[in-house]
């Protein structure tokens, strides 16, 4: 009986990145960063995956000069999305054992 190879191996997730967005809904503007899991994702991906509320980070409200570092707004009140920079995938995680760090 010959051994099957599994799919997984090219469908592995790449790096994570934030890219930074422009969110305007009824009842204002928000500029902040948006979590995209997997590096092979578009921000659209994210805009319609199942999730209720988009996940947004160090955001500004209606081009004001203070940040909320987190803020969740409901997709069913988006009105715009527009990218203002796709962000670079992250690198791997350097993670401490032992007193030396290893990546």
């Amino acid at each position: 009986m010959a051994a099957r190879k599994s799919d997984h191996s090219t469908m592995a997730a790449g790096p994570a990145r934030w890219a930074t967005v422009r969110v305007e809904t009824d009842n204002g503007v928000y500029v902040g960063r948006l979590y995209v899991a997997d590096a092979s994702k578009r921000v659209s991906d994210v805009l319609s995956d199942d999730s209720q509320f988009l996940s947004l980070k160090d955001v500004s409200m209606n081009d004001g000069p203070y940040t909320e570092s987190f803020m969740a707004v409901n997709k069913h009140f988006i009105r715009t999305l527009r990218i203002l920079d796709e962000g670079a995938p992250e690198g791997p995680r350097a993670v401490r054992r032992g007193g030396t760090v290893q990546a």
